[in-house]
């Protein structure tokens, strides 16, 4: 249930922040805080019911982008803004965690796709 949470916090606030502009009050945006909350958790609950494959579909987007966006993205960006001044070994730790991230991010979605077959 907590990473439910984790993951639809961000999508809400993101939502708030498009909004936010539009808004007179503190109180209509503690309104739409609220509205936009249980929007996206009745949206879930419904596509949950209505697809028999959510889980699935949720295990392989949960295990692509886990891998990308807490393995991969920061080895890559730490490679491009400090690549001129980074030591060799520096350098090999970052490809061997992208290799290693993308590796690992392959391997379970296979794993996941045969799961469910």
């Amino acid at each position: 249930i907590s990473k439910f949470t984790l993951t639809m916090f961000p999508l809400a606030l993101g939502f708030e922040e498009m909004l936010t502009g539009v808004l007179p009050s503190d109180l209509a945006m503690e309104l739409l805080d609220s509205v936009v909350k249980i929007v996206l958790i009745f949206s879930s609950l419904g596509v949950a019911m209505f697809f028999p494959s959510f889980s699935f579909l949720c295990s392989l987007v949960g295990l692509i982008c886990t891998m990308i966006v807490s393995v991969i993205f920061p080895a890559l960006a730490h490679l491009k803004l400090f690549g001129t001044t980074l030591s060799y070994l520096d350098k090999t730790i970052d490809w061997l965690l992208v290799i290693g991230g993308s590796v690992i991010a392959v391997v379970g979605t296979i794993a996941t796709l045969q799961e469910d077959v």
